[in-house]
């Protein structure tokens, strides 16, 4: 409630209503199950999906790469353990995100990123740790692209520049009104291909992001550390539509570079309001 007062005059009480404070679904990532006999999806069974990871793609050819892991930092239930691996014939670098695995294209995938959500937080905080392996994979299959996430061109002489290099893990958030996209009759929120002949990935920069926040790791953190992001709002007229989190083991994992035997341990994520 509130009353304004000007030169001596004051107004009626009044009344507005704020945005809930809305939690972050399965932060805790206490909730997977076993899909077959190798695929780790990351929600109960029988249950809507909130997160998902690259598992089904790399269980075409290998195992899982994204799992549950009981060294947690809360000291019950689960934590996410994300592994950059060689499976087989391509490497992979462990996720997970918010959003869904649409399909399996070849060796790539189109996923669906964000969730619905109209609230406003000032800060995402998560217990981390992270191991960060010598990258090792140097893309072949990119010969130049334009890396929207990061702003700068690509290209495979600076990819293959990186062999030899500290491996760097990302997690990072986005509030997001994008428009949706449609892929086969539905509407998602903002599709990605990882296919290298029709590479799209997010734009960090695009207008359409209300707000981000991320970090970026490039060595060891050998025991639990709590890690908080402060949400830089670019637009404070705007109501979100979309939360979008994503942490990855290789930072370039989109462009199957990394390293293998990188691992990020992810627990306890959570949503803070002020």
């Amino acid at each position: 409630v509130y009353r304004v007062s000007a030169n001596g005059i004051t107004t009626s009480e009044q009344t507005f209503i704020t945005a809930p404070a809305t939690p972050l679904e399965n932060g805790s990532f206490d909730n997977w199950f076993i899909e077959g006999k190798k695929l780790y999806n990351p929600w109960m069974e029988g249950e809507e999906s909130f997160w998902d990871t690259g598992n089904r793609g790399a269980t075409t050819v290998g195992d899982s790469n994204s799992t549950p892991t009981a060294d947690c930092s809360t000291g019950s239930g689960y934590a996410a353990n994300l592994l950059s691996k060689w499976i087989v014939i391509k490497f992979a670098a462990g996720n997970i995100f918010t959003g869904s695995y649409l399909k399996t294209d070849g060796t790539n995938g189109i996923l669906s990123f964000g969730r619905p959500f109209s609230s406003f937080p000032t800060k995402l905080q998560f217990d981390y740790k992270y191991h960060s392996a010598t990258i090792n994979r140097p893309t072949k299959e990119f010969s130049e692209a334009w890396d929207d996430a990061y702003g700068k061109y690509i290209n495979k002489e600076m990819f293959l520049n990186m062999k030899g290099k500290p491996d760097s893990c990302q997690v990072y958030i986005a509030l997001t009104d994008w428009e949706g996209e449609t892929y086969n009759g539905e509407i998602y929120p903002y599709i990605i291909r990882t296919r290298p002949s029709e590479l799209h990935l997010i734009d960090l920069h695009d207008d359409h992001i209300i707000a981000y926040a991320q970090m970026t790791k490039g060595e060891d953190v050998t025991q639990w550390t709590t890690q908080t992001l402060n949400l830089n709002y670019r637009h404070t007229d705007r109501t979100p539509k979309w939360i979008l989190v994503v942490a990855s083991s290789s930072k370039y994992g989109d462009y199957f570079v990394g390293g293998e035997g990188s691992l990020l341990n992810i627990d306890n994520m959570k949503l803070l309001y002020e």
